[in-house]
């Protein structure tokens, strides 16, 4: 009380000017319909700039909840088109199950923390085991590829990103269709190296690198990157470098990738010889 009397002493002069300019404007209004029509027009203006401003912030606050539905309208939206892709190149028996038609289910992921400037870096998922999201699923976005699950608790999930050295898979031009190895040189968080293509391949600047589909992680087709230069490395093969289509510093939103065989697909090449299993991609 007595800070609020020290206030009201110390600025009287301005509060005793705003209670006269008050009483002056309300005289004039009541004597006036022209100043009245002003005042309410001026009055009218202030609101309306108010409720506009309420309602951009309130747009903006609404932008988390927006994000979140387009991401599961989006997953859901992916699900569907791998199922109809799928039976549409499947014999007929398979068009009857919906379940073991489909060979992918995405499930949108927001990730909460990462890093991009290690030569093995990683990034937490905020999705885990509750959400079915398990070890060795693939994670990507709307522009490519960017890792492998790698650890998941309940709610959680590590992800080893592209930007690793000891991230592999395969990958291929998509002009050519021609395989290779997808790696990261730790140089450039912006590159990768596509190896292992041999050099009677023709590769030109500007190609297409995308997934092969040649794993149990990630479909075919997904965007990788664009070729940007090559050369001749270990006398045989291209060594070719990507512009990666992902800009790992603005990585917000994923979507993790179930493939609905994994069981079968594992069993088969444990089946396989031990000099015939492949399994280099780290996929």
């Amino acid at each position: 009380m007595g800070n609020l009397i020290k206030f009201i002493l110390r600025f009287r002069g301005f509060i005793l000017f705003l209670i006269l300019e008050g009483i002056a404007v309300t005289l004039l209004s009541y004597n006036s319909h022209y100043q009245q029509t002003q005042i309410f027009g001026a009055l009218q203006a202030v609101q309306s700039s108010c409720y506009e401003f309420a309602g951009k912030v309130t747009a903006y606050l609404a932008l988390k909840d927006e994000n979140e539905l387009l991401l599961r309208e989006n997953a859901k939206l992916r699900n569907m088109l791998d199922y109809y892709q799928s039976i549409e190149n499947a014999p007929g028996a398979a068009r009857v199950s919906s379940v073991e038609g489909k060979l992918f289910s995405y499930t949108p992921a927001r990730v909460v923390s990462g890093t991009t400037n290690r030569q093995n870096n990683y990034f937490v998922l905020n999705v885990g085991e509750w959400q079915n999201v398990f070890p060795e699923m693939g994670v990507a976005t709307d522009n490519g590829v960017v890792g492998i699950v790698v650890n998941t608790s309940a709610h959680y999930a590590t992800v080893m990103s592209l930007l690793n050295r000891s991230f592999k898979i395969s990958a291929r031009i998509r002009r050519s269709g021609y395989l290779g190895t997808l790696m990261w040189d730790g140089r450039s968080y912006r590159e990768a190296i596509l190896a292992e293509v041999p050099q009677h391949v023709m590769v030109e600047v500007g190609d297409t690198v995308e997934t092969s589909g040649y794993s149990a992680m990630f479909p075919e087709g997904i965007p990788i990157g664009t070729i940007t230069s090559y050369e001749i490395k270990k006398g045989n093969f291209h060594e070719i470098r990507v512009q990666l289509d992902v800009d790992f510093k603005k990585l917000r939103h994923v979507n993790v990738i179930k493939f609905m065989h994994t069981a079968e697909f594992k069993e088969l090449e444990q089946a396989l010889p031990a000099h015939q299993n492949t399994q280099q991609h780290n996929e």
